[in-house]
């Protein structure tokens, strides 16, 4: 009997949320009788592309191609780039696996699977930054066919573009993951797919607005059991979900921080970014990118005195307590302990309280309270703060099944395995203590 899978990714669900979502009634039939690991541990930096690039190649980042969320910016022109098309992951994925195995496969808003010639039926994970977009031709320009396009159109009136503003947090009516979860179910529905992977942040958007473990995280994991329940509906009007293997996996964790620190400021008092009369980046010879751990570019990361003169001033800054500067790790460091390796030269490891931003103006450093926005981040080294999940059930699993410890690269080996598959350049391993 061909195998099924359903991949639904919760960002930023951790272990210490399943107890509450046990209580839930679609949560709890599915996962009643489930195989989970008890403590995943996820890549570095900790942050949503990278870490579902690995888990679904099952390679660390280094070696996939994706170790950050998106390019660097010292010129801004209002975007976030992110990687979009498939041809950004240097190794196969879960997808091709599943192929070679028969299966017909859809996605809906996994990151960075536009185009991909493994998914017959895309919707590729993309936010609508301009007011005049052409949602359908900009999803098929992303590899949607007339099947997903379908799923598209029959879901437009639950398509909320972000107008999140002072004061309001994430909500039903500023985010796409209602849309994302209408179109699921119109694929459900109307394809029928072997093996279907989903992304949904309305978790990650709601603990990064109001803190980790606020009330209103509940409320999203309430939300989240409901969209749950559309989903069994859509199986059931589909001919049912007996055989279908459900995974409910998440990329990372969050953490509340109490402080902003502008660490290009800090780059542009050292003397490495200079301004134009107009405020802009004129020139740069050392560039980092925000998270709660940072990541920084040099303009000639070849250039051993520019590499050195970095390295010393970042390892003096984190002298200071004001910078909130725990650890300066270079990239032959995050390539031997994480696999964790690219363009940046230097990674800049934050204490657990301080989040760093991209900005060149300001003070270096200010309380979370001086800015309207985020409570909560990630981007931490993996053996930090709460740690995201992997359960499965299904009859490809066994019930009551626990693995201890895994990482993030076991995942899409393991789910290869299910359908019969390898994934030869994984790094990581099959969980067979959880298989059937």
């Amino acid at each position: 009997m061909k195998q099924k899978l359903f991949i639904l990714s919760m960002d930023a669900m951790v272990r210490e949320d399943v107890a509450y979502m046990m209580q839930k009634p679609n949560f709890a039939r599915i996962m009643a009788k489930r195989a989970e690991v008890d403590k995943v541990c996820t890549v570095y930096p900790s942050m949503t592309y990278p870490a579902h690039t690995a888990i679904i190649t099952g390679c660390r980042p280094g070696k996939n191609g994706i170790y950050v969320n998106s390019k660097i910016k010292p010129f801004k022109d209002g975007y976030v780039h992110w990687p979009l098309e498939s041809r950004n992951v240097r190794v196969e994925n879960l997808f091709a696996a599943a192929k070679r195995a028969g299966c017909t496969t859809a996605s809906v808003f996994w990151p960075i699977t536009a185009c991909d010639p493994n998914i017959d039926h895309v919707i590729n994970e993309y936010f609508f930054y301009l007011p005049d977009e052409d949602i359908e031709e900009t999803f098929r320009r992303q590899g949607s066919d007339e099947t997903a396009l379908q799923a598209v159109r029959e879901n437009m009136p639950r398509f909320r573009k972000s107008k999140r503003g002072k004061g309001r947090g994430p909500n039903l009516e500023n985010t796409l993951d209602d849309f994302i979860m209408g179109c699921t179910c119109s694929l459900l529905r109307n394809a029928k797919p072997d093996v279907l992977a989903l992304h949904n942040c309305y978790i990650d958007s709601t603990r990064h607005y109001y803190g980790a473990f606020a009330p209103e995280v509940y409320k999203a994991l309430d939300q989240m059991d409901i969209w749950l329940g559309e989903v069994l509906q859509a199986m059931e009007d589909a001919g049912g979900y007996e055989d279908v293997n459900f995974i409910i996996l998440s990329d990372h964790g969050q953490m509340d921080f109490d402080r902003y620190t502008r660490l290009n400021v800090l780059l542009k008092e050292g003397g490495f970014i200079d301004l134009a009369p107009d405020g802009s980046v004129y020139d740069w010879r050392a560039f980092c990118k925000g998270g709660m751990s940072a990541p920084v570019f040099l303009s000639d990361p070849n250039y051993e005195p520019l590499k050195k003169a970095v390295h010393e001033y970042l390892l003096e800054l984190a002298k200071d307590p004001r910078w909130g500067i725990e650890q300066v790790f270079t990239v032959e460091e995050t390539k031997e302990i994480y696999g964790t390796y690219g363009t940046f030269s230097f990674m800049v490891e934050g204490d657990g309280h301080t989040t760093f931003t991209d900005d060149w103006h300001g003070e270096c450093s200010v309380p979370v309270e001086a800015i309207e926005g985020y409570r909560a981040k990630h981007g931490y080294r993996p053996e930090k703060g709460p740690q995201p999940i992997f359960l499965a059930a299904g009859p490809a699993f066994q019930p009551g099944a626990v693995v201890a410890n895994a990482h993030v690269t076991d995942e899409a080996p393991t789910l290869a395995a299910v359908l019969g598959q390898t994934l030869p350049q994984a790094d990581g391993r099959v969980l067979h203590e959880l298989l059937a």
